[in-house]
């Protein structure tokens, strides 16, 4: 017994040691992504319509046959993403040849992110052990195989490194990015005020100016072939996302559906826009209305986030605890917008939960360990019920439904427990002993 004990310990004290190394982490990723995941594909096939990878490689078949997006197809991905479906389609434009690449495409953004995390977690001053860990986790149970499937994980890492280059002071830089991953997916926009409340606060306004012309000009130079050839194409893609119904995986949806699992209401399905929606009074009110509950959620985090970056400009500590507070601060409110955005849209699919994935893992709040915990049950519940048991869900069958709105009360609960933000204890004595110092 004594000698296993000596082994148990030896082998922690070596696997310690390999952790610290940023090596060992993309070994990690590498065999998470071509070995795991590839390895679940077969269990997707079977259950999901399209093959993964189908969807892209028709449009990139579309384009590679001279039509052009938006103008001789209908498409509702931004021009970014073209890009990025594009890029495989150079080597393989047949199944499975093209998921292969897709998937080793991904690879490549989750590798990024690692990277991105270590330099973040540096600077913020936070381990960068747990920050990868929890970083792991979240990619393979929050999220799980879909990243490989769809695209969403790297816009997610393009905002990231936006924040990186943010937090670094490469302020064009920042907003350039940001406008890749905004026109990759919409969900970055939630970002760009946040960038400028925080140079307005600092009165630095001629980097909000060249930010905001960096910002313009990238968006400018993604969309002029269409300005060019047919500027009214571009509508369709804005029209195609806002003529949208009530998802039923939405937070509003998932409760609707509830309540009529419960007898409270009664909803119809609608599929549309390769979506299944739901149609009712009240979904479609809801559906109208969610834009605007949306957009005075994120207002009230943009006058939250002011409001404590200005007390912490009023009552500064030692200079490098300022920026390290401050900087702590601008993560968890780039994490409470991508949530917010998520939660109080309209539309919510599986593969948007990789969107908080790169993020979470840089908070510095109490609750953490529980926060991924509870993320790591929600993609569970997810994947459940997409792939596994959608067909079910469609039926309002009760596991699949209490699941669905279970997933969504979990993710207002990490939302809730976020916007809370309860420092670390250790923080708040160093900051009292500070302040402490200060009066005497």
């Amino acid at each position: 017994m004594t000698n296993f004990c000596i082994f148990i310990k030896k082998i922690g004290g070596v696997l310690s040691k390999q952790t610290q190394k940023t090596s060992f982490w993309v070994i990690i990723h590498v065999i998470l992504f071509l070995g795991v995941f590839m390895l679940w594909n077969h269990v997707f096939w079977d259950y999901l319509g399209p093959t993964p990878g189908a969807v892209e490689k028709n449009i990139v078949l579309h384009i590679m046959n001279g039509q052009i997006p938006y103008v001789d197809f209908e498409c509702e991905y931004p021009p970014v993403a073209l890009l990025i479906f594009i890029i495989p389609g150079l080597l393989f434009r047949a199944l499975p040849g093209y998921y292969i690449a897709f998937t080793v495409e991904m690879l490549l953004f989750d590798l990024l992110a690692v990277f991105l995390i270590v330099f973040i977690a540096k600077r913020i001053n936070i381990s960068k052990v747990k920050a990868l860990i929890s970083y792991t986790l979240l990619i393979a149970v929050a999220a799980g195989p879909i990243v490989t499937h769809r695209y969403d994980l790297a816009p997610a890492v393009i905002s990231l490194a936006a924040v990186a280059a943010f937090l670094e002071g490469k302020n064009k830089t920042a907003w350039g990015v940001l406008a890749l991953g905004v026109m990759a997916k919409i969900f970055p926009i939630v970002l760009a005020p946040l960038f400028a409340l925080w140079l307005l606060i600092k009165k630095q306004y001629a980097r909000l100016l060249k930010g905001i012309a960096a910002f313009a000009g990238v968006v400018l130079l993604t969309i002029i072939p269409w300005l060019i050839m047919d500027a009214g194409s571009l509508s369709t893609f804005f029209t195609y996302h806002m003529d949208r119904g009530l998802h039923a995986e939405s937070t509003y949806g998932s409760f609707v559906i509830l309540g009529q699992h419960f007898g409270w209401t009664s909803v119809e399905w609608d599929f549309s826009f390769g979506s299944f929606n739901i149609t009712s009074g009240l979904a479609d009110n809801l559906a109208d209305a969610s834009f605007y509950i949306m957009a005075l959620v994120l207002i009230i985090v943009y006058a939250l986030f002011t409001y404590k970056l200005r007390k912490q400009e009023i009552t500064k500590l030692e200079e490098d605890d300022t920026r390290v507070a401050q900087e702590n601060l601008f993560v968890r409110y780039a994490v409470i917008l991508v949530l917010a955005f998520l939660l109080f849209n309209k539309v919510f699919s599986a593969q948007y939960m990789a969107w908080f994935c790169p993020l979470i893992p840089l908070l510095n709040i109490r609750f953490k360990t529980l926060i991924v915990a509870m993320l790591m049950i929600a993609g569970v519940f997810t994947i459940y019920v997409y792939p596994f048991n959608y067909i079910e869900f469609e039926y309002w069958e009760s596991l699949p439904v209490l699941l669905m709105a279970s997933r969504n009360l979990l993710l207002i609960i990490v939302f809730i427990l976020v916007v809370m933000g309860k420092r670390p204890r250790e923080i708040i004595i160093k900051e009292s002993k500070i302040n402490t110092s200060i009066v005497t």
